[in-house]
């Protein structure tokens, strides 16, 4: 097999779809779907099947063989940054997998950076949910992650801390106290941000004895910010998740002071390409010990 039909298998796998892929490699689809049947014969296994539900999905092998593909394009890559190394230019490509808050807060100043000291490296960027950049990590889609809490599935590199809040409706009994701790929420109506908030919040309670009396579970904290506008619950959030409040709506710090670690994961820091270094390094130079 050469280099184009590995690099053909793992943007199939990356669009979901042969025209996609075709277009972005300039290809036909009818030349993609040779291409794929002469790989499939030439290993001597189905790597992709159509399903109509889902529409393009992989095999079980498949999707084995596309993390062997993918770290084969990662050490090519490497080989290239070598050279250009050795030529004295800067290229290279890194693929970063950040959840929302972290691509509307940080991402674009880390990738503005890079670009202006790297002109020849080339950034790409997925959106997802905290437990999809893991996914992404595992499966080695991306190159590195933003990802929280940490895990144990990965290499991690401490990036920042970001203070917990809770934001209530300004009439709310809670707001005239001086402070606020999680004993003061027990018998509140939350409201459960998903995305990596559900495990901490829950341990946050666990400490105290207490359970939280989630009233509702939300992807995006906007939701969140119009039910506390009308008055159907308070949340726990931190402070970098928060652009700007509605009318009548604040927050109060949680205390003791706590906070919510936000880290850079690599599948293994040993393997790391030099663009994906150069991205750890920027993002620590920028971020590193940053509190809210």
């Amino acid at each position: 097999m050469n280099e184009s039909q590995i690099q053909l298998i793992v943007k199939i796998s990356e669009t979901g779809s042969f025209t996609k892929a075709g277009e972005e490699l300039h290809m036909t689809q009818p030349a993609v779907s040779r291409a794929v049947a002469a790989i499939e014969l030439e290993l001597g296994t189905k790597l992709i099947k159509r399903n109509r539900k889902n529409g393009l999905v992989f095999t079980d092998v498949g999707e084995r063989i596309l993390i062997i593909f993918r770290n084969v394009l990662s050490e090519l890559q490497k080989v290239d940054e070598l050279i250009a190394a050795e030529q004295g230019l800067e290229i290279g490509k890194v693929h970063i997998g950040a959840y929302r808050t972290a691509c509307t807060r940080f991402i674009p100043k880390i990738i503005r950076t890079m670009e202006d000291k790297y002109p020849g490296l080339e950034v790409k960027l997925s959106e997802g949910s905290v437990d999809q950049v893991k996914e992404w990590l595992r499966s080695k889609c991306i190159d590195v992650g933003i990802i929280i809490p940490p895990d144990k599935d990965f290499d991690i590199i401490p990036l920042m801390k970001d203070q917990l809040i809770v934001i209530m409706h300004s009439s709310h009994p809670l707001y005239q106290k001086e402070t606020i701790g999680i004993p003061d929420l027990q018998g509140e109506n939350i409201i459960l941000g998903r995305g990596g908030y559900e495990v901490q919040v829950h341990a946050l309670f666990k400490d105290y004895n207490l359970t939280p009396q989630v009233r509702f579970e939300v992807d995006h904290i906007e939701t969140g910010l119009s039910m506390i506008q009308e008055g159907l619950g308070i949340t726990i959030t931190t402070k970098k998740n928060i652009l700007s409040l509605p009318e009548q709506v604040v927050f109060l710090e949680l205390k003791p002071n706590t906070f919510r670690e936000i880290s850079i994961a690599v599948p293994n820091m040993k393997d790391i390409s030099k663009a994906t270094d150069v991205f750890i390094q920027t993002a620590r130079t920028l971020f590193t010990n940053e509190d809210a």
